[in-house]
């Protein structure tokens, strides 16, 4: 299995917190965005509308675009949640504002459009006119996500040492002789089924390339 090394710094909460939007909401891969709750819809050829008080309603799955796949291995990297977050994803509580933890995701699958495909359906089909029919809402258009089963947190030993509640549920990995585990403790958050954690997305209108 292909392991994929990337550095994430996600100033917003991966799982189970809202945004927000004094930090930027950094993922996995440039560009992509992490839904504010791990989900099963939103797939790629998903079409949602922001109204003009930043309310964000699901217009519609358009089936007729299609989706495809690329397993992407396991990804590694650092992330950081406040304290709530963590309480609320993994009900353990930290005397600590803010927590840097280090992540695996596991299994990870990769889904994504092909330009041709949405152009075609979308407006040489003329199905974008049965879809922007509110002038005062921005559209959008969910291009690819990232989907995962399972993702083990990791901490620090210093971090460890500031949890209240909910300690008794990680898992300690020994050192052994001469070696040095920067992140000892762990705990994982497993789905029924993959869900999708972050997103990529195209900003859409009744022409396909408008001039901003």
């Amino acid at each position: 299995m292909k392991l994929v090394l990337a550095t994430i710094l996600l100033m917003q909460s991966l799982l189970f917190a809202q945004l927000d939007l004094h930090r930027p909401a950094n993922a996995i891969y440039k560009n992509f965005k992490p839904f504010p709750t791990p989900r099963t819809n939103y797939r790629p050829g998903s079409v949602y509308r922001i109204d003009k008080n930043k309310i964000q309603y699901f217009v519609q799955d358009v089936t007729s675009i299609k989706a495809l796949t690329s397993d992407e291995g396991t990804v590694n990297g650092k992330m950081n949640f406040t304290r709530s977050e963590i309480l609320e994803c993994l009900n353990i509580d930290i005397n600590q504002d803010y927590i840097s933890t280090e992540v695996e995701i596991k299994n990870v699958v990769r889904e994504y459009t092909e330009q041709t495909n949405v152009d075609l359906v979308l407006w040489e089909n003329d199905v974008i006119e049965k879809l922007v029919v509110d002038d005062s809402s921005d559209y959008y258009l969910i291009r690819e996500a990232v989907l995962a089963k399972e993702i083990v947190f990791r901490f620090d030993s210093k971090t460890a040492d500031k949890i209240v509640t909910g300690k008794g549920n990680l898992k300690e990995k020994q050192a052994g002789e001469g070696q040095i585990i920067d992140y000892p403790f762990s705990i994982s958050k497993r789905f029924k089924e993959p869900k999708r954690l972050f997103y990529l997305e195209q900003k859409i209108g009744l022409e396909p390339y408008p001039k901003e």
